[in-house]
């Protein structure tokens, strides 16, 4: 299937482009609200996300922002609070069921990028609030502005964090204590600490920068055999999402056994190490 641009036209706050054959580019678009998700954002999302990854070609996906200031503030609270209000009407057992399937089917779409074999390089630049988080964790490789700053901003309007940055986190960070400190504070922290924590893999000086930086390196992840590029996402995936490690072993023999054949061996047989 050969990309065409034209057909994510629809989403009319995200461009998607090519970057290369096999190397997609999604970038947030909604300026007014800082890449504010309301509900129609995080359905784009993952109908954008899934039907890149069942295009055969496609190797690797780069998200970013256009918005200087922000990869995204957030959850669009007057959208959210129109939800909820429509959602909390009614008797306790309608309300809980209405709620319950909404954060659900948010959930769902927000954790498409660990649930594809596709992997995704995420750009974070500027603001990145509460739904920020979530949809960073759930990517594949992280990379940081320096103006990048970040807070697990939920509980500072009153609720739990509940698209998944407070599930995904802990399984990427490499200081829980600290990350509880900014779970139950919503406190701000910069670049340089989010790194310390694990939670981005490099920071670099501004947007230019790390288009530059994130295109090399998704360019090199490209020029790789597909089946191996996913293979690998998957079953680090795997184990990230606790999957027992016996099990992981088990899957990795069926899926090279599966893959390394005849043409595999042709081709190796061409590589200069």
């Amino acid at each position: 299937m050969t990309f065409n641009a034209d057909d994510f036209k629809q989403f009319k706050n995200f461009i998607v482009s090519e970057i290369e054959e096999g190397f997609v580019h999604i970038q947030f678009n909604n300026p007014k609200t800082l890449n504010a998700f309301a509900d129609q954002d995080w359905k784009d999302y993952y109908e954008i996300l899934v039907r890149l990854d069942a295009d055969p070609e496609t190797n690797v996906i780069l998200i970013s922002s256009t918005v200087p200031k922000a990869f995204s503030s957030g959850l669009n609270l007057k959208d959210a609070l129109a939800t909820m209000s429509s959602a909390g009407e009614g008797h306790d057992t309608i309300r809980f069921k209405k709620l319950h399937d909404h954060i659900a089917d948010f959930q769902y779409c927000i954790g498409t990028p660990a649930r594809i074999n596709t992997p995704t390089i995420a750009l974070l630049n500027g603001i990145n609030y509460g739904l920020a988080l979530d949809i960073a964790a759930a990517t594949t490789i992280r990379v940081a502005t320096a103006d990048a700053r970040f807070s697990i901003r939920e509980i500072k309007i009153g609720i739990s964090a509940d698209i998944g940055s407070l599930q995904r986190m802990p399984n990427i960070v490499n200081n829980k204590s600290l990350l509880f400190q900014h779970a139950l504070t919503g406190d701000v922290f910069k670049a340089d600490e989010a790194l310390n924590l694990g939670f981005v893999s490099k920071i670099v000086a501004d947007i230019p920068a790390g288009l530059e930086y994130c295109k090399e390196l998704g360019s090199d992840i490209n020029g790789h055999q597909q089946w191996a590029i996913k293979g690998t996402k998957k079953h680090i995936q795997d184990i990230i999402d606790n999957k027992p490690v016996e099990e992981g072993l088990k899957d990795i023999r069926n899926y090279n056994a599966t893959h390394i054949n005849g043409k595999f061996l042709e081709g190796i047989r061409a590589v200069k190490l």
